[in-house]
Formats: structure tokens, sequence, C-alpha cells
């Protein structure tokens, strides 16, 4: 079943937004949204076919309030990932995946030998804002 995507609609303050979507679209009290960011194209460097934008989340949100067409949420915590239990997580490990946001990009593993007269940079990621993408991030199971 496809996720259901959407936008920031409203922003009521830094903890409440609204999205465009609601029941009428799937959605339910206490499903999971990403807010995303969307650089550029991506193409294939063989075909240069599209392969599509890359994303970052900048935050996530939980729906509190669904109705036909648009879904109040809340500011919700980075989800856990695939498998793992969240109240198995240390608040030290909690800490960091929250700190470790690709603005940032540091920590993780050592560097990659690449070829640095290719890099096209790290987009600046603002702040979440109307218009931006939402994407359903699905349940752990």
């Amino acid at each position: 079943m496809p996720l259901i995507e959407g936008k920031i609609a409203q922003i009521l303050s830094d903890k409440h937004v609204i999205i465009n979507v609601g029941a009428r679209d799937g959605v339910r009290p206490g499903m999971r949204f990403a807010v995303l960011f969307q650089g550029e194209e991506v193409k294939d460097p063989g075909t240069g076919e599209a392969l599509g934008r890359w994303e970052v989340p900048k935050g996530f949100v939980a729906a509190t309030h669904v109705q036909d067409r648009l879904t109040t949420c809340e500011a919700a915590a980075v989800p856990a990932p695939e498998g793992q239990d969240p109240s198995t997580q240390v608040l030290s490990a909690a800490m960091i995946d929250a700190s470790m946001r690709p603005e940032i990009w540091g920590g993780g593993g050592g560097k990659l030998n690449v070829n640095r007269a290719q890099f096209r940079g790290a987009p600046q990621i603002g702040p979440i804002s109307i218009g931006d993408a939402v994407r359903e991030v699905p349940a752990a199971r």
C-alpha cells in the first residue's frame, strides 16, 4: 500500500502544524509523518535518466486531530529504527540520534575516498515551512 503524502498547510506554533491530508486520505490519529527537505534531481550517470530528488527529514510529526481533508499534528521524536523497540534505547543513544542531523554532516564512520572536484556541496536545509512535503512514516512491525 502506498504511503500517504501531503504538504504542510499551516504552522500553528513551534510544536503544531496542519497538513493537507486527512481521513479521506487514510490518516488516523497517531500516524507519524516525516517533514522533508527535497534536494535537487539526481540523474543516473550511465543513462542520464532522472532517478528522483534526494530527501532529508527536517523533522517528524504525529497526527493528533484528524478531519476529513486536514490533520493537526504535533512534534514527534525521531522514530526508532525498524525492528528496534524504542523503550530499549538509552537516553544518550536517543540524544546522539537526534543530534546527528544531516545539516551537521558529521559523526558516523570514517571519510570516503571521493573525487573532491565533483563535490556538489551540502545545501542549506532551512526550517519547516508551509509547502514542505510530508510523508507517512510506516509503523514498526
